[in-house]
């Protein structure tokens, strides 16, 4: 195989989305706590993971892609997404421009205040906890003006050091930023603050949030659902990153 399509479903939150178009390069392998779940397109692999939360075990599969994955490069896509094509030209592109990894950039909000303020706002997120997620970057010495947010539903990543770390200081700084007994909500956030803080370096191959929503390739579903995630109006900031 030359590489990886990695996806996992915990305590039922999604439907399995079936491939129709697989690429005969790549494997495909599904995580989930469920037993019972069967799959006709995806290897399934049965992990209870125990002693976390839902977001939990995600958080730990989504962080730790290498452990699951028999290939040096991993698509990692969330359970919501329904693969419908080849992975394969994506796969081409990262290759031949000798990538780190691929990130999806946030085409709406570009700081941390901003994706915070929103989640507080919209998405019943405390504030306290917001207020404590700020407070821990800004000791760190992160400018909260600093433009980059990336979204965590999709990436492709390649295994070597910079990936290895930045993988395990997400998932530990997840644990730290959490509250007693339950891991950090916002992932996508501490893995921005992680790469943009501490790995200037990391090649980047950036794609839009269109690849997941009109693309030939994949479709962004909603939860527990076939109907696709429209393609949003809004453009990404021509200002975007620093």
């Amino acid at each position: 195989m030359r590489y990886t399509v990695l996806t996992y479903i915990f305590a039922g939150y999604e439907i399995v989305q079936e491939i129709e178009i697989k690429d005969p390069e790549a494997e495909y392998i599904l995580v989930t706590d469920d037993p019972n779940l069967k799959s006709n397109t995806w290897t399934v692999i049965h992990e209870d993971l125990p002693g976390h939360s839902a977001f939990g075990k995600c958080y730990e599969v989504r962080h730790h892609p290498f452990r699951y994955a028999h290939t040096d490069i991993v698509v990692r896509v969330d359970g919501s997404i329904k693969i419908t094509g080849s992975l394969k030209p994506l796969v081409d592109e990262f290759e031949r421009g000798q990538y780190d990894r691929c990130l999806m950039i946030h085409p709406r909000r570009n700081t941390m205040p901003e994706e915070y303020d929103t989640w507080v706002r919209f998405r019943r997120y405390p504030r306290s906890q917001a207020t404590r997620c700020l407070t821990a970057m800004k000791l760190a010495g992160y400018d909260m003006e600093y433009r980059g947010l990336y979204q965590g539903c999709f990436e492709i990543l390649r295994k070597n050091q910079i990936n290895l770390d930045i993988n395990d200081q997400t998932f530990s700084t997840l644990w730290m930023l959490g509250t007693p007994g339950q891991i950090e909500r916002l992932d996508q956030t501490v893995q921005s603050f992680v790469i943009n803080r501490y790995y200037p370096n990391l090649k980047v191959m950036p794609v839009s949030e269109s690849i997941i929503t009109a693309s030939s390739v994949m479709q962004w579903r909603k939860p527990r659902s076939t109907i696709p995630v429209p393609d949003a109006e809004d453009k990404i900031k021509p200002y975007l990153f620093n």
